[in-house]
């Protein structure tokens, strides 16, 4: 399902809003004519060219993980999802749960992410006999994307480099296993599902192609959100990667013309 205008409208000034566009040109326009830039190099390309390397570099800055996450949010909400940023998830990890991870370092390992969740449901659930575990707060605890559907869904969501390591990739991929295992702890019925994700696909000349093979005999396929997944996932397929880079079209048609009226004061 497509977003409607009003919903690229909202969502194009709310990323306006978190890039700080309406003043960050006239922001690298000052500094450039304060003296922080050399004549020489302004003499080189030009005024439009520094000015909008000035621009690019600043939002290059501005455009890490943090961006994304405030991006998931701003699209969760327009679908109607509760969505909170660098949420903590709290739980408990039984020495049971802590003993079937140790499938992961077995060098005969074979993901299987429906029957991993379940066999922690299920140690949970026999747990849970006994009582609700105790609430406790662990190193690996805060969740970029939490994510509450009307239905009671829980989406855990960790927003992590298009390239990750072999280890950071093993280390993720256990996070969500061990998030998923907090929530079952506290309530072994509770509909969670944890993921790791990349905001775009970089093994793809399409950016709407998911297909994805870094370092995947450690993780489940399903374990991760791919470029276009991540974005339909948070947004309840009401947007496309597509439509994000659309917003971001018009929004950098607007930068330029905002360099060219910049320019045209000096």
């Amino acid at each position: 399902m497509p977003l409607y205008e009003e919903q690229k409208k909202q969502i194009k000034q709310k990323i306006k809003d978190i890039l700080k566009l309406d003043t960050r040109i006239s922001e690298k326009r000052s500094e450039m004519l304060s003296g922080d830039t050399s004549p020489f190099l302004i003499s080189l390309v030009g005024e439009k060219a520094t000015l909008s390397t000035k621009v690019v570099q600043s939002l290059q800055t501005t455009m890490g993980m943090s961006f994304y996450e405030q991006t998931c949010k701003i699209l969760g909400e327009q679908s109607g999802y509760k969505v909170e940023n660098q949420k903590k998830v709290y739980g408990s990890l039984s020495k049971e749960v802590e003993e079937y991870l140790k499938i992961l370092q077995d060098i005969n390992y074979q993901p299987n992410r429906a029957k991993e969740l379940e066999d922690i449901r299920e140690i949970c659930r026999k747990n849970s006999e006994n009582g609700v575990a105790p609430l406790s707060e662990y190193p690996d605890s805060t969740v970029d994307v939490y994510i509450t559907t009307p239905s009671g869904e829980e989406f855990l969501i960790d927003i992590t480099t298009v390239k990750p390591n072999k280890k950071e990739t093993r280390i993720m991929k256990e996070k969500t296993l061990r998030w998923a295992a907090y929530r079952m702890s506290q309530d072994p019925k509770i509909k969670v599902e944890p993921y790791f994700a990349i905001p775009y696909n970089p093994e793809a000349n399409n950016v709407m192609d998911t297909e994805y093979k870094r370092w995947d005999t450690y993780y489940d396929r399903s374990d991760i959100l791919v470029g276009n997944e991540l974005w339909g996932k948070v947004s309840d397929d009401q947007c496309s990667i597509n439509d994000i880079i659309e917003i971001f079209e018009e929004i950098g048609r607007e930068i330029g013309e905002s360099i060219e009226d910049s320019l045209d004061s000096l």
